[in-house]
C-alpha cells in the first residue's frame, strides 16, 4: 500500500533537515581537508536582470549549473521540474501540450502559463513552447513566487530562466550519442569558436531524438506515443568594442508524436485504475514546428547599462485523434467521432531596459516591454467513417483569430543599508496592459476587451555574517484574462491576481560545505483560472474560481559529506483551499484543480577516481509526489507517487560513458485526468492520459 501524503511529508522534511546539519558533526581527515573539494560551488544568477550570487537574492530560487544539468541527466523540461519542489509538469494531449503547476497555480490549455519562461532574455509567450529538449545549456534558474515587478504578466507563480551556452573565443564543443529501450536514439552536438578572434564569435548546436513509444494502444496493438524531435540553434556574437555586444540567435524545432492517447475509465476508482489501457480505434498524431529569432544589444558604461532585446517566434501545431476514445468492439453502436485542431501563433516582442552599476550601494533598473501576438485556432470535430484519419468527415468548424497587444513599464530600486550593508531593501513595480481582440472566422463577429494591473513588490533582507540571509517579501502577480472560443460559454474568463506574503532564508553552513535554503508563504488568489472540456461540443473551456487561499513551505539542501560525496534534497508543501467557488457555497474548503500538496526529491551522488584520468560517478534520486486533486469537487484524487532515477558514469576530461534509468520502479500514473462531470463525456466515464513509464538507456559523450 502506498504511504499517505501526511506520512511522507514529515519523513521528507526530517531527511532534508538532517542533511542540512549532517556535516557539522563529521570531522575531516587529512586526505579530505582540501577546501576546494569541500565547498559548495557558488552559482551566479540573473534572476533580477543583473549578475548576483544565488545566496544573496531574496527570492526562492532553484538553480542548475551546466555541470549539474549534465550530471543529473536533465534532457528536457520534464526532467528539470522533477528536481524542483512545489512544481509538477504533466505532458499530455499532443507533443507540444503540457500542464505546469507552480505552488498550486496551473497551466491553462489555450491560454497563458502561470510562470514566465525566458530563454536568453526572450519571453516565451505560448504554452506550446515549454516542452522542449534541453541541450548545450549553461544554466537554468527556477524562481518561485510572484515575479511581476520584473517579469510581468503571467509570472504570478514564478519565472524560469533558461540560459544557453554562449559563443566562445576558443574552439570547443561536444558530441553525444545515446540509445535506449523503445528503439530510442539520441544525438546532440555543439561547436563554438571565433570567426574573427575577439570580435565575431559563433556557437552552433543541434539535437535529434526519437523513440517508438512506450504506451500501447491495445485495440490496434501499436505504440500510441512515438516521439521524434529535431532542434538546431545558431548563435552569433559581435564585439565591436569593450562596452558593446551584439547577439543574433536563431532556433528551429520540428517535433512529431502521438496525440489523444486517453483511456476511457469507469468512474469508480478511475484515477488510480491502470488496468484499462488506451484502446481507441484511431491512432492519433501531432506535429509542432517552432521558429525563434532574436537580436540583443548590450552596452555597458561605467555607471549605466543599456539592454535592448527583440524577439520573434512562430508556433504551428496540428493534431488529429479519436473523440469517442474507444472502439466499435468495446462499445457497439456508439457514434464514431474524431477530433482535431490547427494552431498558428506568431508574436513579436521588444524589451528595453536601463540598469545601474552592479556594485553600487544604490542600484536601479527601469524598462519598457511590448508584445504583439497573432493567434489563429481552428477546432474540428469529425465523423469517423472508416476508422482512419483519412476517413474523417468534418461535422462543423470553430474558428478564431486572436490579436493581442501587451505593453508594460517596470522598475526596481535596491538599497544596501546599515553600517556594514547588512540590510537591504528592494522596491519594484510594473504596470501591464493586455488588449485582446477575437474574430469569429466561421460565423463572423468581433469582440474586444482589455485587462491591466499594477504589480508591486517590496522585499526586505538582513544578513548578519554573510553566511545566513533572511528576507520578507510582499508581491502581487497578474495573469491576463481572455476569450474562450466563439460559441463557447462562458464567452470570456477573468484576469487572475495573487497577493503573496513570503518569508525565507538562505544559508551557507559548515565552512561552506552545506547550502540550506527555505521559504514559507501565504497567497490569496482572486479569479483562479482552471480548465475543463465538453466533448459534445468539442469545447475547451477556461473558467474562474472566485477566491482561493494557499499556504506553503519549501526547503532545499545540498551538502558535501566527504570529498566526492554529496547529498541533496528538496521538499515542498502547498495547501490550496477554495474559499468561494462561484458564490453558491459549493466546494468550499476543497483543494484547487491539479494541486499536488506535497513534492520532494531526495538523492545522493558519489564520485571516485579509478585511474589517473578516469573517475566513476554514481547518482540516485527519488522523487515523491503526494495526492493530486484533479477537479474542484475533489472526487478524483490520484494516490501518492514515487519515481526512482539512477545514473552510473565513467568520465574523463574528454569522454564519458553513462548508463541511466528514469522511473526505474515503473510507477503508473496519469499525467492528466478528466472525470465525466468536468470532461463532458456523454458515456458517463472518465478519461485518463497515462504518464511516461520506465525508460533506460546509455549515452556516450566526447568533448573537445
Amino acid at each position: 500500500m502506498r504511504s499517505s501524503t501526511f506520512r511522507l511529508f514529515p519523513l521528507a522534511v526530517a531527511t532534508t533537515l538532517a542533511a542540512a546539519v549532517l556535516l557539522t558533526s563529521i570531522p575531516l581527515t587529512a586526505q579530505e581537508a582540501d577546501p576546494d573539494d569541500l565547498v559548495v560551488d557558488e552559482i551566479v544568477v540573473t534572476a533580477q536582470k543583473r549578475e548576483e550570487n544565488l545566496q544573496d537574492v531574496p527570492i526562492a530560487i532553484t538553480a542548475f549549473s551546466a555541470l549539474e544539468i549534465e550530471e543529473a541527466g536533465i534532457d528536457n523540461t520534464e526532467d528539470l521540474l522533477g528536481l524542483t519542489s512545489n512544481i509538477t509538469l504533466g505532458n499530455s494531449f499532443t507533443v507540444g501540450n503540457s500542464f505546469i503547476t507552480v505552488r498550486g497555480l496551473s497551466q491553462i490549455n489555450n491560454s497563458d502559463q502561470p510562470v514566465a519562461v525566458v530563454i536568453d532574455g526572450v519571453y516565451q509567450a505560448n504554452q506550446k513552447q515549454f516542452t522542449q529538449e534541453l541541450f548545450d545549456i549553461e544554466r537554468v534558474e527556477v524562481l518561485k513566487g510572484p515575479q511581476g515587478a520584473l517579469y510581468g504578466r503571467n509570472s504570478l507563480g514564478g519565472a524560469i530562466n533558461i540560459i544557453t551556452k554562449q559563443p566562445s573565443n576558443e574552439l570547443e564543443g561536444f558530441l553525444t550519442a545515446g540509445a535506449g529501450d523503445a528503439n530510442a536514439l539520441r544525438l546532440a552536438a555543439s561547436v563554438s569558436g571565433s570567426l574573427v578572434e575577439d570580435k565575431v564569435l559563433f556557437r552552433a548546436a543541434g539535437s535529434f531524438k526519437e523513440d517508438d513509444g512506450r504506451i500501447t494502444n491495445v485495440f490496434l496493438d501499436e505504440k500510441a506515443d512515438p516521439f521524434e524531435d529535431t532542434t538546431t540553434r545558431l548563435h552569433l556574437k559581435f564585439l565591436p568594442s569593450d562596452s558593446l555586444t551584439l547577439d543574433l540567435r536563431g532556433q528551429v524545432s520540428d517535433t512529431e508524436g502521438g496525440a489523444v492517447l486517453y483511456a476511457l475509465l469507469p468512474t469508480d476508482g478511475g484515477a488510480n485504475n491502470f488496468d484499462i489501457q488506451p484502446d481507441e480505434n484511431i491512432l492519433g498524431f501531432s506535429e509542432r514546428d517552432v521558429t525563434d529569432a532574436s537580436f540583443r544589444l548590450e552596452w555597458v558604461g561605467d555607471t549605466l547599462g543599456l539592454t535592448a532585446i527583440t524577439g520573434y517566434t512562430e508556433v504551428e501545431e496540428t493534431y488529429r485523434g479519436d473523440l469517442d476514445f474507444s472502439n466499435p468492439v468495446r462499445f457497439p453502436g456508439a457514434f464514431p467521432l474524431g477530433q482535431g485542431q490547427d494552431l498558428d501563433v506568431s508574436y513579436l516582442s521588444q524589451e528595453i531596459r536601463l540598469t545601474s552599476a552592479d556594485d553600487a550601494a544604490f542600484r536601479w533598473i527601469a524598462g519598457a516591454y511590448y508584445l504583439e501576438t497573432d493567434r489563429g485556432l481552428t477546432t474540428i470535430p469529425f465523423l469517423d467513417t472508416d476508422g482512419t484519419i483519412a476517413g474523417f468527415v468534418p461535422l462543423f468548424f470553430i474558428g478564431e483569430d486572436n490579436d493581442n497587444t501587451a505593453y508594460a513599464g517596470f522598475g526596481q530600486l535596491d538599497f544596501d543599508l546599515g553600517a556594514n550593508d547588512n540590510w537591504g531593501l528592494s522596491l519594484g513595480a510594473r504596470y501591464d496592459k493586455d488588449e485582446r481582440e477575437q474574430v469569429d472566422t466561421i460565423n463572423g463577429g468581433d469582440r474586444q476587451r482589455s485587462f491591466d494591473d499594477v504589480q508591486p513588490r517590496v522585499s526586505l533582507r538582513y544578513s548578519s555574517d554573510g553566511n545566513v540571509m533572511g528576507y520578507a517579501t510582499l508581491a502581487r502577480g497578474f495573469r491576463s484574462g481572455g476569450y474562450n472560443a466563439p460559441v463557447i460559454s462562458p464567452d470570456f474568463f477573468r484576469e487572475e491576481t495573487t497577493d503573496n506574503i513570503e518569508v525565507g532564508f538562505k544559508s551557507t553552513l559548515a565552512n561552506g560545505r552545506v547550502r540550506f535554503n527555505g521559504a514559507a508563504y501565504v497567497t490569496s488568489v482572486d479569479n483562479f483560472q482552471f480548465f475543463q472540456v465538453d466533448i459534445l461540443t468539442a469545447s475547451q473551456i477556461i473558467s474562474n474560481i472566485n477566491e482561493v487561499e494557499m499556504q506553503g513551505l519549501e526547503l532545499d539542501v545540498l551538502a558535501l559529506v566527504r570529498s566526492g560525496w554529496s547529498v541533496f534534497g528538496s521538499v515542498g508543501f502547498n495547501d490550496s483551499e477554495i474559499d468561494d467557488f462561484d458564490g453558491t457555497g459549493r466546494f468550499i474548503g476543497n483543494q484547487t484543480p491539479n494541486n499536488v500538496r506535497f513534492t520532494s526529491n531526495l538523492g545522493t551522488q558519489f564520485s571516485r577516481p579509478i585511474t589517473d584520468s578516469w573517475a566513476f560517478i554514481g547518482r540516485i534520486d527519488v522523487e515523491l509526489r503526494g495526492k493530486q486533486y484533479w477537479h474542484p469537487d475533489n472526487l478524483d484524487v490520484q494516490d501518492d507517487l514515487t519515481f526512482l532515477n539512477a545514473r552510473v558514469s565513467f568520465d574523463n576530461p574528454r569522454w564519458s560513458f553513462t548508463l541511466w534509468g528514469k522511473n526505474l520502479n515503473d510507477e503508473e500514473f496519469y499525467a492528466e485526468y478528466f472525470d465525466a462531470t468536468w470532461g463532458g463525456i456523454p458515456s458517463g466515464m472518465d478519461l485518463g492520459h497515462l504518464g511516461r513509464p520506465q525508460s533506460v538507456g546509455v549515452d556516450v559523450r566526447w568533448r573537445f
